[in-house]
C-alpha cells in the first residue's frame, strides 16, 4: 500500500466541522445562551441522571460523523470541574447518542442494508427489532441502575451579573479560556491523527470485500462474522460497518442480518479510531476501563441476541 497525501487528507473535513461545533460551544458556554433551557430541563426532569441523556439525546440527534462533538459541547456547559462525577458525563454521552444506527432512517446503517438487500424499512426493523430493544433495555438499565443519582452534578452556572469584574477575576477568566481553547487544540490534532490512522485501514476495505464475497460456507458463518468485527474495530467508521454488514448479509442471506449487524455494531463501538469516543475523551476525561466497561455491557448482548437469532433459525 503506498502512503499517499489522500491518506493525509482524506475526511479531514470534519477537523473543520468539529472546530466550528467547539467555536459554537465556546461561544455559547461564554455568552450561557442555552441556560434557561438547561434551567427548565432542570426544574422539570427530577433525575440528573435523565437531565444528562435528554440533553445527549436532543444534541446528538443529528446524523452527522462524529455527533458526540456536538452533545458532547452541550453537556460541557453544565458538566462539574470534579473529574470522578465529570467522567460520568462521557459514559452517558456515549450511549445516549448511539442508538440511532439501529433504527434511524436517516442513518447510512439503516438505509444501506436496506439498499443492498431490497426490503423496505418496516422489513429492516423487522429483523432488527430484537438488537433495539435489547440495546435500549442496556442503555436505560445502565444509565438508571448502574449509575447512581450521587454520580452526577449538574453545575447550571448563574447569569453573569452586569457589573465591573475585578481585575484579578479578569486575568483568571483569561487563564481559563486559553486552557480550553488548548484542550480544544489538542482534541483537533488527536483526532486527525486518529482519522489518518483510520484512512491507513481503510485503504485495504476492497481486500476485505473480495474474500467476504468469496465465503458462501454457512459454515464459515462465524468467522466471517468475526471478521466483521475486526474490520469495524479497525476502521472506527459507520458508513464503513454498515457497507459490510450489507456485503455479507448478501452473501449469507437476510437472515443473518442481526448477527452481523451486531458483530460489525460492537466492533465500532468499541474501535479506538471511533470518532465518538475520542472526542468525548476528551471533553470529560473518561478513563478508557470506564468507557470499555459501559460498551461492552452493551455490545456482548448484543452479539448474544445476534448469533441466536440466527442459530436458533428465528428469521424475523
Amino acid at each position: 500500500m503506498e502512503f499517499t497525501s489522500s491518506l493525509l487528507l482524506h475526511n479531514q473535513q470534519y477537523i473543520l466541522l468539529l472546530a466550528v461545533v467547539m467555536a459554537i460551544s465556546f461561544s455559547a458556554k461564554k455568552s450561557q445562551i442555552f441556560l434557561p433551557f438547561y434551567n427548565w430541563i432542570a426544574r422539570t426532569v427530577k433525575s440528573k441522571r435523565a437531565v444528562v441523556a435528554i440533553i445527549s439525546f436532543v444534541s446528538g440527534i443529528l446524523p452527522i460523523s462524529g455527533r458526540v462533538a456536538v452533545s458532547a459541547g452541550a453537556l460541557d456547559t453544565i458538566a462539574p470541574t470534579d473529574v470522578k462525577k465529570r467522567k460520568n458525563f462521557g459514559i452517558i454521552d456515549y450511549l445516549s447518542t448511539h442508538h440511532f444506527y439501529f433504527w434511524s432512517p436517516l442513518e447510512a446503517t439503516v438505509l444501506t442494508p436496506m439498499a443492498v438487500l431490497g426490503i423496505s424499512y418496516w422489513s429492516f426493523m423487522g429483523k432488527i427489532w430484537p438488537l433495539l430493544l435489547t440495546a435500549v433495555t442496556i442503555i436505560l438499565f445502565y444509565i438508571f441502575k448502574v449509575l447512581k443519582e450521587d454520580d452526577i452534578e449538574i453545575l447550571i452556572p448563574e447569569k453573569n451579573k452586569k457589573k465591573e469584574k475585578e481585575e484579578w477575576q479578569k486575568q483568571a477568566d483569561i487563564k481559563a479560556d486559553r486552557r480550553q481553547i488548548t484542550e480544544y487544540a489538542k482534541v483537533l490534532v488527536f483526532t486527525s491523527l486518529v482519522i489518518v490512522l483510520g484512512n491507513v485501514v481503510k485503504a485495504n476495505f476492497d481486500t476485505i470485500n473480495e474474500w467476504v464475497k468469496s465465503a458462501h460456507d454457512h459454515n464459515l458463518i462465524i468467522l466471517v462474522a468475526l471478521v466483521g468485527f475486526l474490520a469495524s474495530l479497525s476502521l472506527g467508521s459507520s458508513g464503513k460497518f454498515a457497507g459490510f454488514v450489507g456485503i455479507s448479509a448478501t452473501v449469507f442471506g437476510a437472515g443473518a442480518l442481526p448477527l452481523f449487524f451486531a458483530f460489525d455494531y460492537a466492533g465500532y463501538m468499541l474501535s479506538p479510531t471511533h470518532k465518538c469516543l475520542v472526542v468525548g475523551k476528551s471533553y470529560f476525561k473518561t478513563p478508557l476501563k470506564d468507557y470499555y466497561k459501559a460498551i461492552a455491557s452493551l455490545v456482548v448482548p448484543l452479539m448474544l441476541v445476534g448469533s441466536a437469532l440466527y442459530f436458533m433459525g428465528l428469521d424475523l
